[in-house]
């Protein structure tokens, strides 16, 4: 815990975080995974914002059938919700909500649609899970009985659209209420045809003023609480309809195993790759060298010939290692994979975001396992070390994505992803080192560590003693398994003589006797405390 900063090994560890970062999250990363905005599962969220995944279902949107306003208002709920709300009305006891107010008996009603009809059909969540539009629009809870002024000046407009635009909409009807009064004030009554333009532009106004009074009635407050009410039972449907269907789990299953083999093949190819390079960085120097001085052709196909062995070699010793690197990869692959996929559920996430949670599991499956299993069986010190040193790595992995994404789209020349990819891997590097010294190395988390260490001074008696501990297990074990030669009758004797034993001293002399009888081998000697010492303590 004590290396200083010029004796921190940063060309070595430098080195090992480059070739590990080239091989894996900046170069297999870009060949085995092609990530798009909104990730590879469709979304209801996403498809409404014009985000797919699938071609299918975004040509199965485009080709949806056209609106007809027709069809929508023929359904036989339709019907029958008008003809209910004619009987409550003519009983005085229909309520309005977009009014606040009980409708009047001679009032002019409409049946409107809360949710409009052409907002229903071109919703894509509602085409993605497959549902009918007309069905979905003429529900009890889309219905929704009103002034026919106010229907007819939503129109097909959101209720929340509706509001907004409300107020221009008096400000016009009014306007157009003082032209046809000025209008009215001019015109001559002199014979019948006079008469009937007065009449007419009478009419006029007293609609308009009707209408205009009926707009103001309005209560926004009360209207968005219906919206709120219809908008949570549609999108209810739509939602408990697609995330449980067959189409989005298959979906979901095969983009989190794709995602897992990708991860896992990266991961492990990335090791070999770094092993490669590691075992012909030994062995090159010494290649150039010898070749430099007397080059044979024999000479330098032996030389290959060793290198390729010695790789072979490097490989096979570690293969153990490289299926369970795998195994981890399949693992974090399939939960960024999920993680991504629920992410799309309430918000679009781009392609850096993607590779960030993919980059982000990759350290989590590691933490997972420290946390649960502790492999190496880590002092409790260790493993806050070994878990800042991974998010470390995490942190250094996610600046770097962030730096490769803009970097990117600036280096749009020959090789300028290749430089991109260089230059992000040395800023992941970089920072990967640096954070890795600080936090296990600087004084201040010298410090922090003997800190954390005091408030546990017990622990190597604790590891001591557990060792002392697995050494006697594998004593009785074995033990366990001798074979005594001891049939029925002798084992009843043996039995029955320790029974009838009074204290240790009686037993002490019972084993002893069956000890040196069967030629066990003891390493200490029964009965001497000081030689059981001794043996207790050579294990320490």
């Amino acid at each position: 815990m004590s290396v200083a900063a010029q004796d921190f090994p940063w060309t070595k560890e430098l080195e090992k975080t480059l070739i590990k970062s080239l091989a894996t999250s900046f170069g297999l990363d870009f060949l085995l995974f092609k990530d798009q905005k909104g990730g590879e599962v469709d979304t209801i969220h996403n498809v409404r914002n014009g985000v797919w995944a699938t071609d299918t279902e975004r040509k199965r949107y485009d080709q949806r059938e056209a609106y007809s306003s027709k069809a929508y208002h023929e359904h036989a709920n339709y019907k029958s919700t008008g003809q209910q709300d004619g009987v409550r009305q003519t009983g005085g006891t229909l309520y309005d909500p977009y009014r606040n107010t009980m409708m009047g008996v001679n009032e002019k009603r409409n049946l409107d649609h809360v949710i409009s009809a052409k907002e229903i059909h071109d919703d894509a969540g509602r085409e993605l899970a497959g549902l009918s539009g007309v069905d979905l629009a003429n529900q009890s809870s889309n219905l929704q009985s009103t002034h026919e002024s106010v229907n007819k000046s939503k129109k097909q407009a959101s209720i929340d659209n509706y509001l907004q635009r409300l107020p221009d909409l008096i400000t016009t009807h009014e306007s157009t209420l003082v032209r046809d009064r000025e209008r009215l004030a001019g015109l001559k009554r002199e014979t019948p045809e006079h008469q009937h333009r007065i009449r007419v532009l009478e009419d006029k106004i007293r609609k308009t003023e009707n209408k205009i009074t009926e707009l103001k009635a309005v209560d926004s407050e009360a209207m968005r609480r219906r919206d709120a009410e219809a908008r949570g039972a549609y999108e209810q449907q739509i939602n408990r309809t697609y995330y449980s269907s067959s189409k989005f789990l298959y979906q979901t299953a095969k983009a989190a195993g794709m995602a897992g083999i990708a991860m896992g093949t990266r991961q492990m190819l990335g090791v070999v790759l770094a092993e490669i390079w590691f075992e012909l960085r030994e062995q090159l120097p010494a290649l150039l060298n010898e070749l430099k001085q007397n080059f044979k052709l024999e000479t330098f196909i032996n030389s290959i010939n060793k290198s390729l062995k010695g790789i072979w070699k490097r490989v096979q010793e570690r293969f153990s290692y490289f299926l369970k690197v795998f195994k981890d990869g399949v693992f974090a692959g399939v939960f960024g994979s999920l993680t991504t996929t629920l992410f799309n559920i309430f918000v679009t996430t781009h392609e850096m975001a993607i590779k960030i949670i993919r980059e982000l599991w990759g350290q989590l499956i590691e933490f997972i396992k420290l946390m649960v299993f502790n492999p190496d069986q880590l002092s409790f010190t260790e493993l806050c070390q070994k878990i800042v040193s991974l998010l470390s790595i995490g942190v250094g992995t996610v600046v770097g994505s962030v730096a490769y994404a803009k970097l990117l789209p600036i280096c749009n020349f020959p090789f300028g992803a290749e430089l991109a990819a260089f230059a992000s891997t040395f800023i992941t590097g970089i920072l990967t080192l640096g954070l890795n010294y600080f936090l296990l190395y600087s004084k201040i988390a010298r410090k922090v560590w003997k800190c954390i260490n005091s408030f546990m001074p017990h622990v190597e008696t604790v590891k001591e003693f557990q060792a002392v501990n697995a050494e006697l297990d594998r004593y009785l074990i074995e033990l366990s398994l001798l074979e005594f030669n001891l049939d029925a009758e002798e084992l009843q004797a043996f039995t029955l003589d320790l029974k009838v034993c009074n204290d240790e001293i009686q037993r002490n002399l019972v084993l002893k006797k069956v000890i040196r009888e069967r030629g066990i081998e003891l390493p200490f000697e029964m009965g001497d405390l000081g030689s059981t010492r001794n043996w207790l303590a050579s294990l320490l």
